[in-house]
């Protein structure tokens, strides 16, 4: 579960003092996504990146730090990052945690399982905080990836940190199938006249399983929205308007920062 540490609005006057806000900048207040990467897959597939979302109030003048994971690296066998939000300000801290995907295992601890293997290569990925990826029907077939999670305030309907596809075995020519990727960009399993499939960037997607060249996993993301026109001043990531409210989004490292 992701730290979070509200900041608080507090406001000390000495004896009678009275304290004027006047014309003070509002405070903002965030709804946000932070999916972390998805792992590479080799004969177990990739897991789905965390997906972890919330809202949060801030008062004027901070800036947060956004930290975008990477997708696993099938070629070098490195390992996907977290995705993280994090700031440390005189109004207090404030910390959400991502994890990556890694082989068959999700970036959310309680979604870990990879499914259950039948034969040798048929073990799927979880998803990102979904489910975990489903037992094949026989040892020629991968399990499907687990499904990964939607987010509430998005401004598309996207699904974000799908396991990938468990590689379907070959123990006889033209034999194998490969499952399915799970929805939210995990890549679907090697099949025996089809190559296995990379997870999808910016969706923190886990990497297909296969006996040849190993996936990549999906880079992960952090969105941040708050009700267009409540405040001005805040800048970072790629800007959009929908549905009345102002979106974030960061598909590479960066500041969120305002200051009215």
């Amino acid at each position: 579960m992701p730290l979070v540490n509200v900041l608080s609005n507090s406001i000390t006057a000495g004896g009678g003092d009275k304290v004027r806000r006047g014309n003070a900048p509002p405070p903002i207040y965030l709804d946000y996504l932070v999916v972390g990467g998805g792992g590479y897959g080799t004969s177990v597939a990739g897991g789905g990146g965390g997906v972890v979302s919330g809202s949060i109030r801030f008062l004027p003048r901070f800036t947060l730090d956004v930290i975008v994971g990477n997708g696993g690296t099938g070629s070098t066998q490195s390992g996907a990052g977290a995705s993280i939000i994090d700031t440390i300000s005189p109004q207090g801290e404030f910390f959400v945690y991502a994890g990556s995907g890694g082989l068959g295992q999700s970036g959310n601890p309680q979604f870990n399982d990879a499914g259950i293997s039948v034969g040798n290569y048929s073990k799927p990925g979880a998803g990102g905080s979904a489910q975990s990826g489903s037992s094949p029907a026989s040892d020629s077939i991968g399990g499907a990836g687990g499904s990964g999670s939607s987010w509430a305030f998005d401004s598309g309907s996207s699904i974000y940190g799908g396991g990938g596809g468990g590689l379907g075995t070959f123990f006889l020519p033209n034999t194998g199938t490969g499952g399915v990727g799970g929805q939210g960009g995990g890549g679907n399993g090697r099949s025996y006249n089809a190559v296995a499939g990379n997870g999808v960037n910016a969706l923190g997607g886990g990497g297909g399983g296969t006996n040849s060249t190993a996936t990549n996993g999906g880079s992960g993301i952090v969105k941040m929205r708050y009700l267009s026109g409540s405040v001005m001043g805040a800048t970072g990531g790629t800007t959009s308007v929908s549905g009345g409210y102002v979106y974030h989004t960061f598909t590479e490292s960066g500041q969120f920062t305002y200051q009215p």
